[in-house]
């Protein structure tokens, strides 16, 4: 019966080679976008896989770390045939660093994508073979869910091989629900496997089921005969094969032969069992070592101990050609069903030899277990350190990338309030030039007016009888009126040369012509530039009472009382003498223009103009 280690090193065997026929095979078709449909063989392929046919394993370690520090070889390529190269050495903590540091890279280009696969799976063997199930699992389960999703011939050769592992590890397990599953899921995809002109394709698919065979057997499951059945389909579509290899075809057929004695036996058919037994130990692989060690396990079941007590003679010889150690797993598989064999059988004197063999190896294979599992854990140790390594690296690096982005946003933010502000200024100068333009043409428009009154107040008229009634000359309207009493006032002390007319002459006044003959006195005399200007200031210019003057302004005058007027005056003054005296200061404008001070200047101005006087002149002198 083949051992684990058996089984072990021929499925690595067998996924590698579909590795290498695959890659040689294929052409140069890389798409970093799309994983390709087989694996690409690069020109640093070509020449590690020469090193590694050559059988000097060392000297294929050294060509490929020749390769890769060339950059002929990708990380992964590379620790893929480490990995190998490793195995075949016998340094299995090695290769099981190898493959897991493969397996964890994040992302693997799409042109690695089937070396990446390649070396999850024989990950996964090592780690079965070393009863690592949880780890195992993981691994296969992870490689499953990436594989799924890939549209390849090639997946169905990996997914059978992941699944089996899969199953193996839970049949461990004693999840026999699960393992179950997992093993539909290999038969589903032996089935989708695609042969070739080799057929080794078929060949790996006839080994996977038999390795289910042998695992449903070795829990005395029922179940076992249905793969066997499976097995004897494809031994038979095998046989039927051009080009096959006869010596592989009849070893095939032998085992089918041998597993159905089994599987008889096992459901207490025995003379079926010895039936198929016999025609198998007439086969060409029973006459090999192998083969007669293989067949042992029926002859226990069948209880012919002597037969194989007989054929153990032979075990010494069969573990040194396999080049197997004697550890626990070859004392457990081997020298205790030889023990058990010579004990039942009666040969006492051989089991008590048996029995020192085990004695004797036992200490030596318990002291290599704990030193393999020494050096495993301080792989894994070492592994974790640089885990560790590498997830500080990617925090320091995620963390530099938060500040990268949090710096570029912050710039982008700036950026864009300057934009922002940018903007708001130059609609800004808009406004203030458009708002000047009117504030000028509006300044404009009241000096003209003024002028064009002025020449009228100069153009002859006839005087009023002033002991008359101002109101008995019809023809003359009232401004004109006003014009005369205005024209007729005799000067006072003090005056720049305005008359005054007699008391009971304004007091004959309606309060609307008396409001524009005040107004032309304010306006003309300037009276609005003194920073005390009031109601006083026009009682002591034409003697009338206080409420005569605010009666004219209240009710000549739409209700425009005297300080809003007086107020009015000084602002427009105020900016005629910016738009004269660019270079003035804001400060001698507020006091040139009555203004008690420069805040209230630049409060009222900004009220009534829309903008600050400092943005006025600013306004004034850049289109200046």
């Amino acid at each position: 019966m083949k051992t684990l280690r058996y089984v072990c090193a021929i499925a690595i065997i067998v996924v590698t080679t579909l590795s290498i026929l695959t890659s040689c095979s294929g052409k140069d078709d890389k798409n970093q976008n799309k994983i390709p449909p087989k694996k690409v063989c690069t020109h640093g392929d070509s020449l590690a896989l020469a090193a590694r046919f050559s059988g000097d394993f060392e000297h294929f370690l050294a060509v490929t770390d020749s390769l890769a520090e060339a950059g002929e070889l990708s990380p992964i390529r590379a620790d893929g045939y480490r990995g190998v190269a490793y195995f075949q050495m016998g340094q299995m903590d090695k290769c099981i660093e190898t493959f897991r540091r493969v397996v964890e890279t994040e992302n693997p280009p799409a042109e690695d994508f089937w070396e990446y696969v390649h070396a999850g799976t024989n990950l996964v063997i090592m780690l079965t073979t070393d009863r690592d199930y949880d780890n195992a699992m993981r691994t296969a389960l992870l490689l499953i869910e990436k594989l799924e999703n890939v549209d390849s011939p090639d997946c169905a050769g990996e997914l059978q091989t992941l699944y089996l592992c899969l199953g193996d590890t839970q049949m461990m397990l004693e999840r026999h629900k699960d393992a179950a599953q997992s093993y539909n899921e290999v038969y589903k995809w032996v089935l989708q496997t695609p042969n070739d002109s080799t057929n080794r394709p078929l060949a790996a698919s006839i080994e996977t089921l038999e390795n289910i065979a042998v695992s449903h057997l070795n829990h005395h499951m029922d179940e076992a005969g249905v793969w066997v059945d499976r097995m004897d389909s494809l031994v038979t579509l095998y046989e039927q094969q051009p080009k096959v290899i006869e010596k592989e075809v009849k070893a095939l057929r032998a085992l089918v032969t041998l597993h159905r004695a089994q599987v008889l036996q096992m459901r207490g058919q025995e003379a079926e069992a010895a039936r198929y037994y016999a025609e198998y130990t007439k086969s060409d692989y029973a006459q090999r070592l192998d083969g007669r060690i293989d067949g042992c396990e029926y002859l226990m079941s069948a209880r012919r101990y002597a037969e194989a007590a007989d054929i153990y003679t032979n075990l010494d010889q069969f573990i040194r050609e396999w080049g197997y150690d004697y550890d626990l797993e070859t004392i457990g598989h081997n020298l205790l069903p030889k023990f058990r064999a010579n004990y039942l059988s009666g040969r006492k004197d051989s089991a008590l030899r048996v029995a020192m063999q085990i004695a004797e190896v036992y200490d030596s294979a318990l002291v290599r277990q704990k030193r393999n599992e020494s050096a495993e854990l301080a792989t894994i140790y070492d592994t974790q350190g640089k885990e560790r390594k590498i997830l500080e690296q990617r925090a320091e690096n995620r963390l530099m990338t938060a500040i990268s982005i949090a710096v570029t946003c912050l710039a982008l933010l700036i950026l864009a309030f300057a934009v922002y502000i940018f903007y708001q200024w130059r609609n800004s100068k808009k406004k203030n030039r458009v708002l000047v333009d009117q504030i000028n043409e509006t300044l404009e428009y009241k000096k003209k007016y003024r002028e064009l009154k002025q020449k009228t107040q100069t153009s002859p008229l006839p005087l009023p009888e002033m002991e008359g009634s101002v109101n008995s000359q019809d023809e003359i309207t009232n401004d004109k009126h006003v014009e005369e009493v205005t024209t007729s006032l005799p000067l006072r002390e003090g005056q720049r040369g305005v008359s005054s007319v007699i008391i009971s002459d304004m007091t004959e006044l309606t309060d609307e012509q008396l409001f524009l003959c005040l107004r032309d006195l304010i306006e003309n005399e300037q009276l609005f530039l003194k920073s005390d200007f009031g109601r006083q200031t026009l009682i002591e210019h034409t003697g009338l009472s206080k409420e005569r003057i605010g009666a004219a302004f209240a009710q000549g005058s739409n209700s425009v009382s005297l300080p809003a007027y007086v107020r009015e005056l000084r602002l427009d003054y105020a900016a005629r003498l910016m738009n004269d005296q660019p270079d003035i200061a804001v400060e001698l404008v507020s006091q040139a223009s009555g203004f008690a001070n420069a805040d209230t200047f630049t409060r009222n101005f900004r009220a009534k103009f829309g903008m600050t006087p400092t943005t006025y002149k600013q306004t004034l002198n850049c289109d200046k």
